[in-house]
């Protein structure tokens, strides 16, 4: 669904480029050539980038030759080396240019080079900041590296809203009822009690314990006492202690990262880990969410504008005070940004504190 443009009053895409976002997983760069090398081109905040394996280490540059503008995405990997397809321009892993097969016998202009943006590998994803002067962490997944868990990764989807706007609706709790009946909550169970929520260390942190009364629990459901961690701007992390007759007295973590493509469409990364039946088929449990998935994305492409206006009086109750404290860290990130004064460690700064 494409939405009609909207006037309105947004936080500036610029702002999210001092944070890491992933970009693609390990397995979507190893397939993209034989090789295993890439390269892949990517989107983010904008902005097409191309991902390539140079010299063992994985880089990120701006998808554009320094020749004609041809997406280098469209070349090939060469002796550890980046190679466009349309004149053969060669380029590093530091991104300067070190070969020109038409002229080898000149000096290669000193300008000759790519836009080189910090890369790294984490979670088997790609991870991105266009913001190479900052300091800012990859946000954590607790249950990715925690022997006690066995982690599953989702296939990534693309939505066409901001990702501002896919993390409020995973927190968003009052929805539950209406858009995931017998799924995740009791449909007769309307009334939500607002969590308390608080700040911490770069967190959004509050509980929530559903009300299951008389439903069906599935056996794969990831249902429970849930602790909710939003680990600003766009990740957040759910663990739950589950209820479901299998999964009894167990935990499991829901995991999702939402990565900017541009103000209106976000693609979403996302891990499910479990503690329990590990042996058994990964299957299930991956259907199960993507059942969710399809029961969102309805209301969720309907969103108009996409972004999360703050101009546009969108009424709010007090169950919507997740998504009201969200807004406001978001405002007061964007501050922070505007006025240079976004710390080396968000973590450390009393906006993210």
């Amino acid at each position: 669904m494409t939405s009609e443009k909207t006037n309105g009053r947004f936080i500036k895409e610029e702002t999210w480029r001092h944070f890491w976002h992933p970009v693609c997983t390990l397995e979507e760069l190893y397939s993209a050539d034989p090789s295993g090398n890439g390269p892949l081109q990517v989107q983010l905040l904008g902005e097409a980038l191309v991902i390539a394996k140079l010299d063992g280490s994985i880089s990120a540059f701006a998808d554009r030759c320094a020749h004609r503008s041809t997406s280098l995405s469209r070349g090939f990997i060469d002796d550890g080396r980046i190679r466009c397809r349309y004149h053969g321009w060669a380029y590093d892993s530091t991104g300067k240019c070190v070969d020109i097969p038409a002229c080898r016998d000149l000096r290669i202009p000193g300008r000759a080079k790519i836009q080189k943006y910090a890369a790294e590998v984490k979670y088997d994803l790609v991870w991105v900041r266009l913001e190479t002067d900052a300091a800012t962490e990859i946000p954590p997944c607790p249950g990715f590296d925690d022997d006690a868990f066995k982690a599953v990764i989702g296939k990534p989807y693309t939505w066409p809203t901001s990702a501002a706007r896919r993390l409020e609706n995973f927190v968003d709790l009052a929805h539950f009822p209406y858009v995931h009946p017998n799924t995740l909550f009791d449909p007769n169970m309307t009334e939500v009690s607002p969590p308390s929520i608080e700040r911490n260390n770069g967190q959004l942190v509050f509980h929530f314990n559903p009300q299951t009364d008389d439903m069906p629990i599935p056996d794969v459901s990831l249902m429970g006492k849930t602790n909710y961690r939003i680990t600003m701007p766009f990740t957040v992390n759910l663990e739950f202690e589950l209820i479901s007759k299998a999964g009894k007295g167990n935990r499991a973590i829901l995991w999702m990262s939402a990565s900017p493509l541009d103000e209106g469409h976000c693609r979403s990364f996302w891990f499910t880990c479990r503690d329990h039946n590990k042996d058994e088929p990964d299957y299930p449990h991956l259907a199960f969410q993507e059942r969710v998935l399809e029961e969102d994305i309805v209301v969720i492409e309907a969103q108009n504008p996409p972004q999360i206006p703050f101009d546009i009086n969108e009424i709010s109750v007090p169950t919507d005070m997740v998504s009201i404290q969200y807004r406001r860290w978001l405002r007061e990130i964007e501050g922070a940004v505007d006025n240079d004064s976004l710390l080396k460690n968000l973590a450390a700064n009393e906006i993210c504190a």
